[in-house]
């Protein structure tokens, strides 16, 4: 019997045992997974509590960018609609005229809705520019009023500028808040500044001592602010900015559920923005909280690990636990510290009581805040992006289902938008208007001066011509009589020779040379006539009369004329003619009687040369002139080609030069290809030249204009 107790004792024992490790183990197990549950719970918590500061933020952040649009685009309609602030008139300067200040003795309970402008200068020399610009900040009261008052925790909004002078909402006695040039040494306005904002982004200051005395009445302690730079197109102007206190931010954190640990609100300067359990203000309330001062050196070393190669995982120091998370409007950051024993005991206790009730209504909780953040926030923010976005490209929307808080800010950008697509395509009109009327001015300007050149190109050749028609005419005068003389004389002087030879045959010899003499005198007496003549010809011009003309019979007339007139000097002279005219050639304008002269003159050239050339070869050489017109692109062109004994280069050169001449003394004044160069460049605003094979042809190119 007592060998069968002892058994059973024995079985039971171990069984107990057995039963004792598994329940050891279980509950392990349960704890594991709790601590697992407890992080994952905390890590979600903080993770809410991120994206709420992140909320405020952005809030923040949206509320400053709207005071810089509605700056901007005031800043518009001042300037181009000649729009003047109410309050303008109620500036005032001080006795030393060095200040000036926004005086409100007439509207003193109209105070909480306007703030105090104050500047440097007088207001007796304002520029046109700066008077604009403080118009805009005037203007700007209501926006900064509806700022301050939407956001809890903002204390200032104001706006700086360049040119010395802040408008600061709310209102202050301006002997509390006047405006001195320290202000611009202010991180919310050196940071707005082109060279440290480049890009015109919205940006967060550090933390830093609102005012100079924390004591006075209208100061607000340690804020931290939100800027935006203000430009009129490139020119950068100052900066809007909005303060918020850190207590604001404190209590926004001590407002989180309650959780076993600490909770620290840092920037990027690791200055302690706001502390939930652990304020780092109790010590020094005016003094600016540094992290260093809140937490152990070795908790700040690894804060700044994590900062520095952030992760979305816990950290763990030699007691503590640590979660970091980063807030993406804003340069700031989310950290718990808790101590791992009193986060986990916790954790253990309700795992033995209600582990499973907790983890569902966790979830729960967690899925909850989930869906409130998506619908309230996320979708609607997401909605607003792609609004602006088809606003931007031209494309009409209307996003539905929006939470009214949202509505307002959609009807903003669908105004703005519009409005931006109206004033575009006024200025597109205007500016196609004003570049069509500069192309009809452009148009009347150059057919303008066109008619100037060619008048001037007239005047000039008409004055050649005046000038040389009255020294030809002084030639004329005072060669032409001697030499009718000399001709006349000539011809006496022989009839008296003749009754002489009859009266005294046996001087017949001497009769002969007295003869001869008398006949060679007379020679070169009618040929300096000639040149006389030509001179006359040359000055004499035409009437210059511009009439249009087809300019193909003209060109055939004058080639029939001066063939037959050569053939009337030369009977025994023949050439073939070849004519070969483009029948697309239109009429032109120009002067009949010039062109004429020109082509008479060298037709006549061609058929000396040629009839030359044939005394020289005999029968065996064959004349030939060709003929041809062309019509091109901007001009007629006129080729008058022979086969005639052609020119060297040497007097190519020379071939349109007064008194040049290729002919034989007695035969050829040099004044034709001269006259007719003038005619072809000067007066009909065409090209002559001339190209020859010497021995072989000669070929002279006009262009006319069309």
């Amino acid at each position: 019997m007592d060998s069968f107790k002892r058994g059973y004792s024995r079985i039971i024992y171990l069984t107990g045992i057995f039963l004792v490790l598994i329940a050891v183990g279980i509950e392990y197990f349960q704890y594991q997974r709790h601590k697992e549950y407890v992080l994952i719970d905390l890590k979600n918590r903080l993770n809410e509590y991120a994206s709420t500061l992140n909320l405020q933020a952005r809030t923040l952040r949206e509320y400053v960018n709207g005071l810089k649009i509605a700056a901007e685009n005031n800043l518009f309609y001042i300037q181009n609609f000649n729009i003047t602030s109410p309050l303008f008139p109620y500036l005032k300067n001080n006795p030393e005229k060095t200040r000036f200040f926004l005086e409100t003795e007439k509207f003193q309970s109209e105070e909480a809705m306007i703030g105090n402008l104050t500047g440097e200068g007088s207001l007796d020399n304002l520029s046109q520019d700066r008077k604009n610009e403080i118009n805009m900040a005037l203007f700007l009261n209501s926006f900064l009023e509806v700022t301050l008052k939407n956001n809890s925790g903002s204390v200032w909004a104001y706006y700086t500028s360049k040119n010395h002078f802040q408008n600061l909402y709310p209102w202050t006695p301006s002997g509390s808040t006047m405006y001195h040039r320290a202000i611009q040494e202010k991180l919310f306005y050196k940071g707005a500044l082109p060279q440290h904002n480049p890009k015109r982004e919205n940006f967060w200051t550090p933390a830093y001592q609102d005012g100079e005395t924390y004591k006075d009445a209208y100061q607000k302690g340690i804020v931290i602010t939100n800027v935006s730079p203000i430009y009129n197109g490139d020119e950068f102007l100052g900066s809007v900015a909005l303060d918020i206190s850190l207590t604001k931010l404190s209590e926004i954190l001590t407002a989180f559920n309650s959780l076993q640990g600490s909770l620290l609100l840092i920037n990027d300067e690791e200055q302690t923005l706001a502390a939930c359990r652990s304020s780092p203000f109790s010590s020094q309330p005016h003094s600016i909280p540094q992290l260093k001062d809140s937490v152990s050196p070795e908790i700040l070393q690894i804060i700044r690990e994590a900062i520095k190669n952030p992760k979305s995982s816990f950290f763990y120091g030699e007691s503590s636990l640590i979660y970091i998370k980063g807030i993406k409007d804003a340069p700031w950051h989310l950290i718990y510290i808790g101590s791992t024993s009193d986060l986990f005991r916790q954790a253990f206790l309700e795992a033995l009581e209600d582990i499973f009730i907790i983890m569902l209504t966790l979830l729960f909780v967690v899925g909850l805040g989930y869906l409130i953040v998506i619908r309230d926030f996320i979708s609607p923010a997401q909605k607003l992006v792609n609004h602006i976005t088809n606003e931007n490209d031209g494309i009409k929307s209307t996003p539905q289902s929006l939470p009214p808080m949202w509505r307002p800010w959609f009807n903003i950008v669908s105004r703005i938008f519009q409005e931006n697509r109206m004033l575009m395509a006024n200025l597109e009109e205007q500016v196609s208007l004003r570049t069509k009327q500069l192309g009809r001015k452009n148009q009347q300007l150059e057919k303008t001066l066109m008619n100037l050149k060619k008048a001037q190109n007239q005047i000039i050749l008409q004055e050649k011509l005046a000038s040389l028609g009255a020294l030809t005419a002084g030639i004329a005068h005072e060669i032409k009589n001697p030499l009718n003389f000399i001709i006349n004389f000539t011809e006496i002087s022989q009839e008296y020779l003749s009754e002489i030879k009859k009266k005294t045959p046996q001087e017949e010899e001497l009769f002969s040379k007295i003869s001869q003499n008398l006949a060679r005198t007379k020679e070169h007496a009618e040929r300096a006539d000639s040149i006389v003549k030509g001179m006359l010809a040359h000055a004499r011009g035409s009437t210059g009369e511009i009439t249009a003309f087809n300019l193909n019979t003209l060109i055939d007339e004058a080639i029939d004329l001066a063939y037959l007139g050569f053939q009337g000097q030369e009977t025994h002279f023949s050439a073939t003619i070849l004519k070969i005219f483009d029948p697309t050639v239109q009429d032109i304008e120009g002067s009949q009687q010039d062109l004429v002269r020109v082509f008479l003159n060298i037709i006549n050239n061609a058929c000396f040369a040629m009839h030359e050339k044939q005394k020289k070869l005999g029968m065996t050489y064959h004349p030939e002139i060709k003929v041809e017109t062309h019509r091109k692109a901007k001009t007629i062109q006129i080729i008058f080609e022979d086969n005639g004994p052609g020119m060297s280069k040497a007097h190519i050169k020379k071939v349109f030069h007064p008194f040049f001449t290729t002919k034989e003394p007695g035969k050829g004044t040099g004044l034709g290809l001269s006259l007719s160069y003038d005619i072809i460049t000067q007066q009909h605003h065409g090209h002559l030249k001339v190209e020859s094979k010497l021995g072989e042809s000669t070929r002279f190119i006009i262009e006319l204009p069309k």
